[in-house]
């Protein structure tokens, strides 16, 4: 048998001090992050090597809520840290890498991957690993913990999590009941050396108050109240979701048009209920934006009537000058009357509150874009007198506090939006 070549995996993987504190705790069940940027996700990818190789013959199941989100994030992960000096095969129909000393790492899905869901409840497993624990549900934790049971000689069983702040099970577990044997170790971008220089600073610009205080500083507290429309854990879950598009999924496209200074205009367009299509640009004309208008809807074959513009200050231009290229698109009034009157009090108000049903529900796909989900995290809402419901006005959130103007959210509460009344005239005060 020819002799395996010596290679020092150290090389591959320098874990910061917290990375560190993850990898020699004992407990059973290891949370590790709370923030962005604390290298996450490849201390988890590591440990799950680690335990691969100090106990040949393990099993290891390693997953995200979706198998989409999965593949672009911690896949990318496994791959660039298991040598091939380690690795006999990585079979990518059958979702895992079989290591030489014997041991098998299995990687799916927890959402909706309903073949790797089967599998899994007939595995006996050393080891699991949840990517973003916070984005599934507890079952799905205890299920994993109810297959830690492989005998091997000497074996440690481990279940490894990774989050960011949210309310839920994640936090009762882990942060406030402190159960035994469960451990979390918070590490921050502070605590990450190997982040760029403006990391964290640049970042501190973007976000609203509250993702500062919950995904840069670490506060579990800060998503909480406040009035907030959008759960964090119901926009994380619909992240790169799977949903099946069809050709006969009409395709829709929300637009929102840049009122002023660092203001952007933004389309999004959707097919079905998947966000296939993002683009945004800054300081142009009434006559460019019309252009540009015009040229993504000829690209994606979209009907006017299947087009939601923000018909309010410059859109009302854009608006007439669609008209008068006979593009009857439909102008939507934040302020203006709702379909449903009773409950809302403006469209503004109705189109959100239908964005959040459909978060709540699990059954739209959003890109991994941390600006959207900023966005959409900081939108508030409050009941008016008459018990109607009310979204906090852009206006009220610059002022107040001091956030920039959710353009992404607003271009996709504007995709997801299906009027019934077409082209209302618009009325100048």
């Amino acid at each position: 048998m020819p002799k395996q070549p010596s290679i020092d995996l150290s090389e591959l993987y320098k874990p910061h001090q917290r990375q560190v504190l993850f990898h020699i705790a004992k407990e059973r069940y290891k949370l590790f992050g709370g923030a962005f940027g604390g290298g996450k996700t490849i201390a988890l990818v590591n440990e799950a090597i680690q335990l691969s190789l100090d106990y040949p013959g393990n099993v290891g199941y390693i997953c995200r809520n979706e198998l989409p989100a999965f593949r672009r994030s911690v896949l990318i992960e496994l791959e660039k840290f298991i040598h091939p000096a380690i690795l006999e095969q990585h079979h990518q129909t059958e979702n895992y890498f079989k290591l030489k000393n014997g041991s098998m790492l299995f990687y799916g899905g927890l959402g909706d991957d309903r073949a790797g869901l089967a599998r899994l409840t007939s595995m006996t497993l050393g080891w699991f690993a949840i990517d973003q624990c916070e984005e599934t549900t507890e079952t799905h934790f205890n299920m994993l913990a109810g297959r830690l049971r492989i005998m091997l000689p000497g074996i440690h069983y481990y279940g490894l999590l990774t989050c960011n702040p949210s309310p839920g099970w994640v936090k009762q577990k882990f942060v406030e009941q402190k159960l035994p044997d469960h451990v979390f170790i918070q590490s921050l971008p502070k605590d990450n050396p190997f982040l760029p220089p403006d990391y964290e600073s640049g970042l501190r610009k973007i976000y609203p108050p509250e993702w500062v205080k919950s995904m840069l500083e670490g506060d579990w507290a800060a998503l909480e109240g406040g009035n907030f429309l959008f759960r964090y854990s119901d926009l994380r879950k619909c992240v790169n979701k799977e949903i099946l598009v069809t050709d006969n999924d009409v395709k829709w496209a929300g637009q929102d048009i840049a009122r002023e200074g660092d203001d952007q205009s933004v389309i999004t367009v959707r097919q079905g209920s998947n966000v296939i299509y993002t683009d945004s640009w800054a300081k142009t004309d009434l006559m460019e934006t019309t252009g540009l208008i015009l040229t993504k809807m000829e690209r994606f074959n979209l009907n006017a009537q299947n087009v939601n513009l923000d018909a309010v200050g410059v859109g009302a231009g854009v608006y007439d000058r669609l008209r008068e290229q006979k593009v009857m698109v439909n102008a939507i009034i934040a302020g203006g009357e709702p379909m449903d009157k009773e409950h809302y009090i403006n469209s503004r108000a109705e189109m959100y509150d239908n964005l959040r049903k459909r978060f709540e529900a699990g059954t739209v796909s959003i890109p991994d874009d941390q600006d959207l989900i900023a966005q959409l995290s900081s939108i508030r809402f409050k009941i008016a007198s008459d018990k109607k419901l009310q979204i906090v006005s852009k206006e009220e959130m610059k002022r107040t506090y001091h956030l920039k103007s959710p353009d992404r959210a607003d271009s996709l509460a504007l995709a997801f939006y299906e009027p019934e009344i077409k082209n209302p005239s618009i009325r100048w005060l």
